[in-house]
């Protein structure tokens, strides 16, 4: 009985162990739950309604661009005859189009600069031609007696112009020769008008040949036969005309070609003599009209270009 009495009075401490080491068990894991359910969870959930609540960010969508054009125009001395008239000039205003964008562009300004150039190139060599016999020394001087560039059409990705010039080496009469050009808005580079306008090589001199059978249908040439006009023009017309051709350009834009852009769709632009006489004139014939266009294969374009002077350098009437 003693020893039973007293192995059991040495279980008493081990038993307030255990019960102590399950109550600091059990507050543990109390303590424990209260911080997930009143710190953590909490906190987790607040954090979930701050994402499911948080704005979408908006994506703003880019400014479209919008252009308009001004007419400039630079001041020339062009001689009028060194032979007939020596040492008479006569003061002319040449035209050309600025650009101006809605926002800033380096393509807008690539493409005013080029135009300017060009033009102010042929400024300077007119100013400093020589008005008299004497002065030209007996050589042949060609000279540009008109200039005028004129924008022709725009949209978002393409600008084209329409470049029309008299130039003369003092014969019985000069030449007039029209030539176009499209840039694109994005590079600010030149395009050559019959890709930009969607056309092969092929399909384009398919559509000259057909558009000008159609005009001498209604205009016959006084000297030609149809088909002579268009077998040189189908030959010539993919030619660059800064290359020769019968067009005496010297200082063409970059680029240029015998077709451009106008609101009714694709033109082509003929020759001094090559649908007939000089007397008989050069045409601006549509070629491709564009969408929505009332105009037709082989209808003329009538484009004015602005005129700044009177003499001898007129532009002969189409």
């Amino acid at each position: 009985m003693n020893a039973t009495k007293h192995r059991s009075r040495r279980r008493v401490p081990m038993v307030v162990l255990v019960a102590l080491a399950m109550a600091l068990a059990a507050g543990t894991a109390y303590a424990a739950y209260r911080v997930y359910t009143d710190v953590w969870l909490p906190a987790q959930q607040n954090q979930n309604e701050q994402v499911v609540e948080a704005p979408e960010e908006t994506v703003e969508a880019p400014e479209e661009i919008t252009y308009s054009v001004e007419t400039r125009s630079m001041d020339v001395s062009v001689p009028v005859d060194p032979y007939d008239a020596p040492g008479k000039r006569e003061a002319q205003k040449w035209y050309y189009p600025h650009i101006e964008a809605s926002t800033q562009s380096d393509a807008v300004d690539k493409i005013n600069a080029a135009l300017e150039e060009s033009m102010r190139s042929d400024v300077e060599k007119t100013n400093a031609a020589p008005d008299t016999a004497k002065d030209m020394g007996g050589a042949i001087v060609f000279i540009c007696q008109y200039r005028s560039i004129t924008l022709t059409y725009i949209d978002n990705d393409i600008v084209c112009v329409r470049d029309q010039r008299y130039d003369t080496g003092w014969g019985p009469h000069g030449s007039t020769t029209v030539t176009g050009c499209a840039y694109s808005l994005e590079t600010g580079d030149p395009i050559d008008p019959v890709s930009a306008f969607g056309l092969t090589p092929e399909q384009a001199k398919s559509a000259v040949a057909d558009a000008v059978t159609a005009y001498l249908a209604t205009d016959p040439s006084d000297t030609l036969s149809t088909n002579a006009v268009v077998r040189d023009i189908t030959n010539m017309c993919l030619m660059s005309p800064a290359l020769g051709s019968g067009v005496d350009v010297e200082n063409p834009l970059d680029g240029c070609s015998h077709f451009y852009i106008a609101s009714e769709g694709l033109v082509f632009a003929t020759e001094d003599h090559q649908m007939g006489s000089y007397a008989y004139g050069r045409r601006e014939i549509l070629v491709a009209p564009s969408d929505g266009s009332l105009a037709k294969v082989g209808d003329t374009v009538a484009i004015e270009a602005p005129m700044g002077f009177s003499g001898s350098g007129q532009i002969p009437s189409q």
